[in-house]
Order: structure tokens, then C-alpha cells, then sequence
């Protein structure tokens, strides 16, 4: 499994109804997209929820790193952001354990992604293991949907990405609404907690 994501700020005045159009006709067509676990479709809205900007920025897991590949430079669809956008940094991480929610059934409304650094003098071996055991104490409360983990090795870095099918509680992190989510593989990448 793979992680990625990319976020397009927007000037604080854009039409995000325009995002949300973007998405209604667009999304359906990666519902089916070989080697995608998971696309959230997220946005944040200025002035809804605390968000402080408007923004686009969607989150995959990858169930195969050449669907990843195929996405963003095989013609299999970030061509799309890059033409109405231009083309943004797409941060990725090298996925450690994606599980399945009591809520998987529902529909997911607001997404987080939780960053941490790990220390510079610690083992990440120690600090993955007691990141995995978290996230399979946080992955059977209630409201959750699918809870994943990754790491970043390049800067050494965890990232939890959650889906909520109800209110997101209070974490240290960006709050996004959800769209839509497309899930062609998701059983591919999923375990239960």
C-alpha cells in the first residue's frame, strides 16, 4: 500500500461549488480505476468548520504503486488537475496498515490527516510497532470508518489518515469534507482491527 495526497489551495474568494461540480462529474470515473485502494475526495471551505482557506486535496491509498504510477504520468487521470490547476507536489508515504472501521458501511463526511515526526535519536522500528498498536485501538471507535497508517522515510515522519462517518473528534489536524470516495480495491488493502 501506498499513500499519497496533493492539496490545491484556492484564493480565499474561489467559488467552491465549482470544486463540488468538478467532483460530482468527475469522480464516478475512478470508481473502477486498476490499482486504487482508496481516493477521498476531500475539500476545506473557508470560513466552514474552522478552515482558514479554501482548498482541494484528495487522498489515495494505492493498492499497487503502478496504479500510482499509471494516475500521475500514464494518462490515467492527474492530467486532468494538472491542466485546470498546474501540476502541485504530490507528498507520499510507504503505507504500514490500512483497517477497516465499525462504521465501514457508511458513508464517510469529514477526513484528517495527523502528522507526527519521530524523534531523530529513536528506532523507528519500536515507534511503527507502538504507531500500529494505536491505530488499532482508535480503529473500533465508533464513527470510524477506514483508519490507515504510513510513513514518510525520507524525514521520518508517521501520517494517520482517518475517515469519519459522523463528526471527526478533535485531533491536531486539518479537518476535510468528504465528497465522494472512490474505493475500487479497498478490500485488497484492508485488514480488521
Amino acid at each position: 500500500m501506498y499513500a499519497m495526497q496533493y492539496e490545491i489551495t484556492l484564493p480565499a474568494d474561489y467559488d467552491i461549488a465549482i470544486i463540488r461540480q468538478r467532483v460530482a462529474t468527475r469522480a464516478p470515473a475512478l470508481d473502477h480505476l486498476p490499482g486504487l485502494g482508496l481516493k477521498a475526495y476531500l475539500i476545506r471551505e473557508r470560513g466552514v468548520e474552522g478552515s482558514p482557506v479554501n482548498q482541494y486535496a484528495p487522498f489515495y491509498l494505492w493498492a499497487s504503486t503502478e496504479g500510482m504510477g499509471r494516475f500521475l504520468w500514464g494518462g490515467g487521470g492527474f492530467g486532468g488537475i494538472v491542466d485546470s490547476f498546474g501540476r502541485p507536489p504530490v507528498r507520499h508515504w510507504t503505507g504500514v496498515a490500512c483497517l477497516a472501521g465499525p462504521d465501514r458501511d457508511g458513508a464517510p463526511r469529514h477526513a484528517t490527516r495527523h502528522t507526527e515526526p519521530m524523534p531523530v535519536d529513536a528506532d523507528p522500528t519500536g515507534l511503527v510497532a507502538e504507531a500500529v498498536a494505536d491505530l488499532q485501538r482508535r480503529a473500533r471507535q465508533p464513527g470510524i470508518h477506514t483508519i490507515a497508517l504510513a510513513v514518510d522515510p525520507r524525514s521520518w515522519e508517521l501520517v494517520r489518515f482517518t475517515l469519519w462517518t459522523g463528526p471527526a473528534a478533535a485531533e491536531d489536524a486539518p479537518l476535510y469534507q468528504v465528497l465522494h470516495l472512490s474505493v475500487p480495491h479497498l478490500g485488497e488493502i484492508t485488514r480488521a482491527a
